[in-house]
Parts: C-alpha cells; structure tokens; sequence
C-alpha cells in the first residue's frame, strides 16, 4: 500500500483534473443507475397499462439519458487516460533525471537492459494501472453501494440473493492480489534481464559476427525468453482463474434473482417492471465485479513496476554537489595527496598513497601496464569517482568542495573509444558548448584536423553520424572527440590513449591537433606508445595502483633496471622490426616489377 499510495501522490499536481473525472465519473453513474428504473416504470406503466403516451416518453427518456451517460464516459475515459500519460510523463523525466545524476559507480553495478525496462515497461504498467484501475475502483465501489440501496428500497429478500456473493468475490480478490504481485515482480525483472541480453547483441553485433557467436547468442537470447515466457504464464495462470470465479459467482446470484423474482411476480409481492429493473441492477454488478480481477491484476503489476522505479529514485547519487559547494575559474594546477581509492568498499585497493603535482602549460604522461592505476587516477580529477582517502586539488580546492557542473565544464576530455552521438557533426563538435557559433565549430575542427574530411562528407557539417558514429573511422571520430574538447576551452586537459588504436598516418595527424589543444593547459596524458610521450615535463611510471618511477624521458633512461627503460627498449626494437619489414617487403616488390615476364 505504502508504494500504491506513492504513486496516486503523482496525481496531486493535477488534483483538478482528476475532480473532473470523478465528476464526470458520477453523473455518468447516475444517468446509468437510472435507466432499470424508467424501465420497470415503462413496463408496469406503459405495457401493462396499455398507455403508449407513458411508453413513448419514458422510451425517449431512456434514450436521452443513455446519450447523456455517453457524453460523460467519454470526458471521464479522455480524463483518466490524460492523467495516466501525465504521471507516466513525469515519473520518466524524474528516472531519467535520476540516471543523469547518478555516479560512475552506479553504471558498473546497472545492467544496461534493467534500466532500460525501468523507462519503458515498468512506466507502461503504472500507466496501464491509472488508466483503468484509477476510475474502475471508484466505479466498482459506487455501482455497488448505490444499486444495494436501490434493491434494498425496491426488496430487501431479493437484494440479499442478489447481493448474495459480492462478499465472496471481494474476499477472493484480496486473497488474489497477495499472491499475483511477487509472480508479476518476478516478470518485470526478468523482462529486464531478457532486454539486457538484446541490448548488449545490438551493441556488441559486430563482435558477434566476427566471431560467428550468431547461433550462441540466439540460444542466450531465447533461453531468457524462455524463462520470461514460463514467469508470463504462471501468473495467467493464476490471473485467469480469477475471471472465471467472478462470472460464475455473478450467474449464480442472476440465476437466484430470476427464480425467486418469478415467484414474487406470481405471488402479486412485487411487479413485472421491477423484477426486469431487479434483474438489470443485479447484471450491473457484473462489470464491476469482474472488473476486480483486471483492477487486482492492473494494481499488482503497476506495484511490481513502481518497486523497481524507486529503488532507483530512492538511491541516492554518492558524487554529489556539498551544501557550500562553489563555482571557480580554475587555472588547472592539479594535486593528489596521498591518495588511496578503491571501487568497492570491501574491493582491492585500484590506487595506494599517490601523490604528485600536474602544472599548468605542462604535460604530465601516466604510464604502466594495463590495470596499473592510470585510468583510476583521471577517473577522481572530474570527479567521476571519490578517493577513499587522501585528496585531489586543483589551485588548492578541494574537488569535493567545487561545483560538479563547473568543475567538469572546465575539465575536457579525449577518451580512447571516442563516443559520438546519433546527430550532425556540428552538434557531436558543440555537445559541450551548444551555443557556440559555427565559426567557432569551424575554428575547432580546424585546429583538430578534422575540417577537411569533414568537408569531404556528403552533407558536410550537417553530416549524421551513424549510432556511435560507426559511420566514421576511428581516427575521425578521435579528431571529431578533440575538437569537441578543444570548443570548451578546458583549464585542464586529459587523454586517455588517444592514438593506442589508429594506425600511424593518423596518429600523426592526431598528434599535431593535440599539441594545439595541450597549449597553454594543464594536460594529463595516459599512453602505451612512450613515443608519443618522451617530450612530457613529467612521466609517472605506474605498478600495482602505486607510482614506481617519476622524471623525464632523459632520467627514465637512466635508471637502466626501471621499467620505462625496460619498455622503452623493447619499443624501440618493435619499431625498429617493423621498419626492417617494411623495406623488404618494398625490395621484394621492387624486383618482382623489373623481373621479365614468362612470355617475353
């Protein structure tokens, strides 16, 4: 009940609206409940009587009122069905509001499909319950208090027979709804579990091809939907017991009414009109009745639904804005003092007692083997992440204590798998700066090394990218990801591997666009290739979450057993291999051109 109630309380913004609709809701009733009515009086008064005036006006009385009762249903059916999109509108925005603020955190612990079924099945449930079961309680409540005073005043007998197993009905619907809301729980999780199986073959489907998994994952996905369809059917299962029970229910007090009415009739105890108004007010409970098991089942699922939306609103973001959070114009000169940092409380520390200085107009590169700590360190600059202990700074703040969205706005970033969105090059270029005037876009682009291909596309600037910009090379989509950096004119900027996988042409290319972008800037540069980093003012050698080497190029070479000097040697001989490689393949190809055919 505590979740039911949660959701009704969306409907407080539009109070009035829904004032309309009960309005609307039980004038429609009354017009309704007083048809049997004008009915019985047309039989005993018009038929019987043998008075076709009485029948005639009675007759176009009912009709009237019939349309009447029309005009109504609709404004309350229109209103409830409003209602229902309104709340299901905002319930969305405030999920999807609630996604953007959460932290990085909350993505390495979120399957992707499970947020997804949140947004989209979990929101129609709730809107499928408004929409019906919002008007249908209220309906089924005042048919039935109303038509029992009405069978009371008519026959106090025959409104006990007729009224005879609502009781029972009611009892089984409550008894009904305790056990079909963890059945219909049990769906929606696993609808999510089936939608993030479809999501990751969508997004991973070039993988899948590459490595023929098309069948593998095809027995994934259908193993998951086998299991959401036996979970579907358990609860119709049950679901569709409930229906038959109430039908049957309703027949049997039908049936006592017709035989006992018949005997009354015969005896002169009441007329043939109210036995046929006896008999429309006891079919009228029908409907409502039957609507219990729809209503039980429309209110179980929309509570399974709302259970799995407020666990998300309910979790609240661990990154986070402080009360005296302020706004800075940052010069960019960055600090970690002795920082420590894991991903989960009780994980392995990802970084232990770090510290070191990054100046502005300076490079600091970061390098290491793979899971060494590097990306853990870019990752608590914007504050991505916070550090389990110790502090980062930059121009002697605290980043805790700075505004998130000022702080990231002053902070670009160049990722390795340069992420671009389903629109125009022109707004993936201004994602971070909307405003910006196409000279502007224009002026970034140039400086990235990206305006003449850009130019060479069908619709230039006004090109769309295909979704993640598969449309696009990788190295285009690196330059398109540092113009986009390079708009905002970040204080501090960091590279993640930005040339780890284009080939060396692009690389190149890239390399000058991004000695424009580090001019001037604080820029942390993580790299695999030691060439692209030699001319950095300070290199940080990582191993195992800690900082083993620190220096130059020139001092890193000097420490002969170090593992810069290490890497570096066995660089220089893969370059050196490649080179060799190259100029044989180059002769080889050279002398098969001079060689006399086999004809000559």
């Amino acid at each position: 009940m505590k979740i039911l109630f949660r959701i009704l309380s969306y409907l407080k913004p539009y109070k009035w609206r829904l004032v309309t609709v009960y309005a609307a809701l039980f004038i429609g009733m009354g017009f309704q409940l007083a048809i049997p009515i004008l009915l019985a009086r047309a039989i005993d008064n018009g038929i019987l009587d043998r008075d076709l005036d009485y029948l005639t006006r009675t007759t176009l009385l009912i009709v009237v009122f019939a349309i009447l009762q029309g005009i109504f249903m609709y404004i309350r059916t229109y209103g409830t069905n409003a209602l229902a999109e309104q709340v299901g509108n905002d319930l969305r925005d405030e999920l999807y509001d609630s996604f953007q603020s959460q932290p990085f955190s909350f993505y390495d612990k979120s399957q992707s499909g499970q947020l997804m079924s949140r947004a989209t099945e979990d929101i129609n449930n709730i809107r499928g319950m408004l929409m019906f079961a919002l008007r249908a309680i209220v309906q089924t409540v005042g048919i039935v208090f109303f038509v029992t005073i009405i069978l009371i005043r008519f026959d106090w007998l025959l409104a006990l027979v007729a009224l005879s197993t609502v009781p029972m009905m009611l009892l089984w619907s409550v008894r009904f709804s305790v056990t079909i809301r963890p059945m219909f729980l049990r769906v929606q999780q696993q609808f999510g579990v089936m939608t993030s199986a479809l999501q990751e073959n969508v997004a991973g489907g070039r993988v899948v091809r590459a490595f023929a998994q098309e069948k593998a994952e095809s027995d994934r996905f259908e193993e998951e939907l086998d299991e959401l369809f036996v979970r579907n059917m358990h609860a119709a299962k049950r679901f569709s017991f409930s229906f038959p029970m109430t039908i049957a229910a309703n027949g049997i007090s039908v049936a006592g009414v017709v035989w006992l009415g018949a005997w009354m009739v015969m005896n002169g105890r009441i007329s043939l009109g109210t036995l046929v108004a006896f008999e429309r007010y006891t079919a009228m409970l029908q409907d409502p009745v039957r609507w219990l098991g729809f209503v039980v089942n429309r209110i179980a699922r929309a509570i399974a639904s709302g259970e799995r939306i407020f666990e998300i609103l309910d979790t609240k973001p661990t990154i986070r804005n402080a009360d005296d959070a302020k706004e800075v114009e940052l010069q960019g000169e960055v600090e970690f003092h002795n920082v420590s940092f894991r991903y989960q409380k009780r994980g392995a520390e990802a970084l232990h007692d770090i510290s070191f200085v990054a100046k502005p107009n300076q490079v600091t590169a970061l390098v290491g083997h793979t899971g060494a700590g590097k990306s853990s360190v870019i990752g608590l600059i914007p504050r991505f992440y916070d550090a389990t202990s110790g502090s980062v700074t930059i121009d002697g703040h605290d980043v805790r204590s700075l505004d998130l969205a000022s702080l990231r706005r002053q902070v670009g970033i160049v990722m390795q798998d340069s992420f671009l969105f389903s629109m125009t090059i022109r707004e993936n270029i201004a994602y971070g700066q909307p405003n910006a005037t196409f000279a502007q876009i224009q002026a970034a682009a140039e400086a990235a090394q990206a305006h003449e291909f850009i130019l060479n596309q069908e619709n230039g600037y006004d090109t769309v990218v295909g979704e993640r910009g598969v449309t696009l090379s990788g190295g285009q989509k690196q330059r398109l990801s540092i113009a986009r950096a390079l708009l905002i004119d970040p204080r501090i900027l960091i590279l993640d591997d930005a040339t780890a996988s284009v080939d060396s042409e692009t690389e190149h290319d890239i390399q000058v666009a991004l000695r424009t972008l580090m001019q001037g800037r604080t820029s942390i540069v993580i790299a695999q290739r030691l060439s692209t980093v030699k001319d950095a003012d300070q290199i940080l050698v990582f191993d195992g979450g800690t900082i083993s080497q620190r220096g130059t190029h020139a001092s890193l070479l000097a420490e002969p057993d170090g593992f810069y000097a290490e890497l570096w040697a066995l660089q220089q001989e893969d370059a050196a291999d490649l080179v060799i490689d190259v100029e044989s393949e180059e002769e080889e190809t050279a002398a098969v051109a001079t060689t006399p055919g086999e004809g000559e």
